[in-house]
């Protein structure tokens, strides 16, 4: 008799959950939805979630709000979500640093990109370009190389910071090549970029939705482009694989992330939603006119990237020996 009894409980509590998970979908969203970003407004992810906000919030019949909360190396926003509710009404946007690099690269990192968030969907790239000062008598990576090489110190290059996809790029193109250069960290683009233009440092690695604007105005040349493709912004500037430099090859990524355990239902929904805000005419002209290439994938595809990526940018963390406190 007892088994019988648990035996039925059992059988109704799977069939209530059978009717609950596609009620969860239906129902949600049932309050505004937040995009929490790790970086300020105004920046390149600022600008992507706002353009997809935008259209979802016309989708969901919901406003979505992007709430900016920069510092600590994406820890700050990555703590607001996870913090909070499972129910997916926090989205965490944030790039490759965030996901990849900054949980190595910072001694006391307070969360594990994996662990503890399930993926919704990769967003847009962002192929880094190999730039020079536009007056640099360089004017091949051939050249630089061996312009390096014949220096006794080196050449100087900068990079968006200690530990940012700029620096380890750079050592991963040292390793490659046998180039000799010396890492200048800036803080940030912006800063790196005036020292490359102005001739105070040789080369950078910087993201193409930055370089770009500066190339076409003839601050800056572009020796190579990091990526697997050329750009359609850049057509004649080529890959490095092109010149027979393999595996120099990255790119910033952004991705949208939420609590562990949000139900899949509104995990799905997110997905769906969000890709077809960045399949729109207005979002993908604007993502076409920065350099932003849209990547989108389901969840179990995000987690199989974050995997993948991780597994690159970890062992060039270490090597590099960069350490934030």
């Amino acid at each position: 008799m007892f088994f019988k009894k648990h035996t039925l409980l059992g059988a109704l509590f799977i069939a209530c959950m059978a009717v609950s998970t596609p009620s969860i979908a239906q129902t949600y969203p049932e309050q505004p939805i937040t995009m929490v970003l790790p970086f300020p407004a105004g920046g390149v992810t600022d600008v992507v979630a706002r353009l997809v906000a935008q259209e979802m919030q016309e989708s969901m019949k919901q406003p979505v709000i992007v709430e900016n909360r920069p510092g600590a190396g994406g820890q700050i926003a990555a703590h607001r979500v996870k913090n909070g509710k499972a129910d997916g009404h926090t989205v965490f946007v944030a790039a490759t640093e965030m996901f990849a690099i900054n949980p190595t690269l910072y001694q006391d990192f307070s969360f594990d990109p994996i662990a503890d968030f399930q993926p919704v969907t990769t967003l847009v790239t962002s192929p880094l370009v190999l730039v020079v000062p536009q007056d640099s008598p360089i004017n091949s990576v051939n050249e630089l190389i061996a312009h390096s090489k014949n220096q006794e110190k080196g050449i100087d290059y900068a990079s968006q910071g200690i530990g940012s996809i700029g620096h380890l790029l750079g050592g991963l193109f040292i390793e490659k090549t046998g180039a000799k250069l010396v890492h200048v960290p800036y803080r940030g683009s912006s800063p790196a970029l005036q020292d490359v233009m102005s001739g105070r440092v040789a080369m950078m690695f910087d993201p193409i939705i930055t370089t770009s604007p500066l190339i076409k105005g003839g601050k800056l040349k572009p020796l190579a482009i990091a990526s697997e493709k050329r750009s359609a912004l850049l057509p004649d500037v080529p890959t490095l694989a092109e010149l027979g430099i393999d595996g120099v090859d990255a790119g910033v990524w952004f991705g949208a992330v939420v609590k562990k355990g949000t139900p899949e239902p509104i995990v799905e929904r997110l997905n769906q939603e969000i890709v077809k805000a960045m399949e729109s005419s207005k979002v993908s002209q604007r993502f076409t006119e920065q350099g932003l290439e849209p990547i989108p994938m389901t969840s179990k595809q995000f987690g199989n990237y974050l995997e993948r990526e991780n597994t690159q940018w970890i062992p060039l963390v270490k090597a590099s020996g960069a350490r934030v406190e």
